[in-house]
């Protein structure tokens, strides 16, 4: 073989072992760029679920104190209806701000965050309605004892679906960490 061909062979090798490595390369950099923005689209997607979750708990949260305090008021021999009254129109608001918080969890979910939602505002809802039963029926012989029990009960159940909401959501949050091609 003369040198020549010699040379142009060596050349034509050196340019493909350039190229193969370059494709190499390559592909390796789109992989890592692919990770990253998976990696980035979770996280953005985590910050979106996390201000939704917050979004709903904090008027929830407030609508519970609002409505214990309006039971408060009603509470013994001479109730404060004006006093409940103010509260339970401030919790009427406030259940405002948590239905339309809940409209944004049933856009994030997942479904488990908003059914767990979805019982926190009817619980909410109901402690309500028994207050204003409970004001309307101010001054019964009785000191509106089936009113007191069934607050008393509602206060409890609305607390343990407060704590399945926020466990519901945590464990969105921890499962939207993971890139979607990585979780079990």
């Amino acid at each position: 073989m003369d040198q020549g061909l010699a040379a142009l062979l060596g050349a034509t090798v050196g340019v493909l072992g350039t190229v193969a490595a370059s494709a190499i390369s390559s592909r390796s950099t789109w992989r890592q760029l692919e990770r990253q923005a998976e990696v980035e689209h979770s996280h953005w997607r985590r910050q979106l679920r996390r201000d939704a979750y917050s979004a709903f708990l904090a008027p929830a949260n407030e609508t519970r104190s609002t409505l214990k305090m309006a039971a408060r008021a009603l509470i013994g021999d001479a109730p404060d209806v004006a006093e409940a009254d103010r509260r339970l129109q401030l919790a009427q608001d406030q259940l405002v701000l948590t239905q339309a918080a809940w409209a944004g969890l049933a856009v994030e979910g997942p479904e488990s965050v908003e059914q767990a939602a979805h019982g926190v505002h009817l619980g909410l809802h109901s402690m309500h309605t028994t207050l204003l039963a409970w004001r309307d029926s101010s001054g019964a012989p009785d000191r509106n004892v089936k009113f007191v029990e069934r607050h008393a009960v509602e206060v409890t159940m609305v607390s343990e679906r407060l704590g399945s909401f926020t466990s519901a959501a945590r464990a969105a949050l921890d499962d939207t960490n993971l890139p979607s091609g990585r979780r079990s």
